[in-house]
């Protein structure tokens, strides 16, 4: 893997603003391996991908692509980097971590600050507002939008279909509502509808997944 490649791993951000300033072209270069997970990957989406807010936000004002695909992923499975940046913003949400399971009634606490929160979707945001393609699909066949909904799912409490009157001992705290709310809406802005027939799924979203938490986020206002 190239020097510039590690450094943004590492949260290098100085050495990084070094050699954008030296050439900014760098922004198109991609990754090679090893390791494998950021193969053919460009330096935003290592950057993303990576947790490295500050250094997205960078290489985007510097021209970096924003509608980026790592179509030679070594995996087989390439994606634009939108949607590793709604990834990133809804794992990255205020949701609920179990803390004392002994504890009476159960103890859970918050598994990102705010702060945490707002940086990673103020990268989303960025590359919203850089003009980012909302419809584009990854190599699946999923849109930005279902890729939040499958990584929302992850987070939110859980939804047995074959026990409907079950219900998850873990709460939906009102900063997961809050976060997951303008993740969606930053879709939904720029014309994401949950209400179209999804490419993977073959079915609406909003129909599929109705029952579950998550339908709540697929009512566009």
């Amino acid at each position: 893997m190239q020097a510039l490649f590690k450094e943004i791993i590492d949260g290098e951000t100085e050495k990084v603003v070094e050699r954008l300033e030296r050439d900014s072209g760098i922004v198109a270069l991609t990754a090679t391996a090893p390791p494998k997970k950021y193969g053919g990957q460009s330096p935003l989406q290592v950057a993303v991908r990576s947790g490295q807010f500050a250094i997205a936000s960078l290489l985007v004002e510097h021209g970096a692509d924003v509608d980026f695909v790592d179509t030679d992923s070594p995996n087989g499975w390439s994606a634009p980097v939108l949607h590793d940046a709604v990834v990133a913003a809804v794992m990255r949400s205020r949701w609920l971590r179990p803390g004392d399971r002994s504890a009476n009634p159960p103890e859970w606490h918050l598994a990102q600050s705010k702060d945490q929160s707002d940086e990673a979707f103020a990268v989303l945001e960025l590359l919203l507002e850089k003009g980012a393609d909302v419809h584009a699909l990854d190599s699946y066949g999923n849109s930005a939008l279902g890729r939040a909904v499958v990584t929302a799912r992850q987070v939110l409490p859980k939804h047995r279909h074959n026990e409907p009157d079950w219900v998850d001992p873990k709460p939906l705290n009102d900063e997961l509502v809050a976060d997951l709310d303008r993740v969606f809406g930053a879709l939904y802005a720029r014309g994401a509808d949950p209400s179209k027939i999804d490419p993977h799924l073959e079915h609406p979203l909003d129909a599929f997944y109705g029952a579950e938490p998550v339908g709540r986020f697929l009512k566009r206002s």
